[in-house]
């Protein structure tokens, strides 16, 4: 099984060396400051107790969450090793794992995380590279519409979205709950075009995922694109 002492031997070497790197302990290093967003490196266990995988995801930090520390989300990717190892896994077992994990997280996965210069960049790039940003979780595209002040297209979604989540039709269903809990709350602003308010509500999302915990010190509270002043 892997260890926290095996991943900080991988994990720590890269925070002292790259100052936009964090790495708060357990199996995560992020890209410093977090803003709208948060770019992690993790480390997932297989069922070979030698075996590991690396992985990047970027995070919406914005979309309220039950427990955001344990989410890798949808805009993820695998950090494979060599390819002359031949394999998709890592071993600890061999002598060139660390040296050679630091070094592709240093130059692949580190420039990619670190080319996306704000949400709207981020939000282009999700669109077109992952199929399920247009096709799967409509709250959460109606979420990202607002945040970008595409305010026509959320309403839009909304239209479709609030004749099945106005009244409570499954209070049983955890996921049906967690997405009205999402949608209930803009409806109204995003109806009156109120931008002031939603942007409070999406900034009181972040707040909630970010404070208490250990991510807290890295995170600088920015204002939206919703906040600019419409075209």
């Amino acid at each position: 099984m892997t260890t926290a002492r095996q991943i900080k031997t991988i994990f720590r070497p890269l925070a002292d060396r790259n100052a936009d790197f964090a790495y708060p302990g357990k199996r995560d290093l992020w890209l410093t400051p977090i803003r709208h967003l948060a770019f992690r490196v993790f480390v997932c266990q297989t069922l070979e107790p030698d075996a590991f995988r690396l992985g990047w995801a970027i995070l919406p930090t914005f979309i309220a969450l039950p427990d955001f520390s344990g989410i890798i989300g949808h805009c993820a990717g695998h950090i494979n090793p060599p390819a002359r190892i031949g394999s998709v896994y890592w071993h600890w077992s061999a002598p060139s794992t660390v040296e050679a994990a630091i070094s592709v997280i240093e130059t692949e996965a580190l420039p990619h995380l670190r080319s996306f210069e704000s949400l709207e960049h981020w939000a282009a790039y999700y669109r077109e590279t992952f199929p399920i940003a247009l096709t799967g979780f409509p709250h959460e595209r109606l979420i990202l519409d607002i945040a970008l002040g595409n305010l026509p297209a959320a309403r839009a979604q909304l239209a479709e979205l609030l004749p099945h989540f106005r009244e409570n039709k499954s209070p049983d269903q955890p996921i049906y709950q967690y997405m009205r809990s999402l949608i209930l709350p803009v409806a109204e602003p995003l109806l009156a075009d109120d931008r002031p308010a939603l942007a409070a509500i999406l900034h009181g999302w972040e707040s909630d995922n970010i404070r208490g915990a250990k991510l807290e010190r890295y995170w600088e509270p920015t204002p939206f694109p919703l906040e600019r002043a419409p075209v």
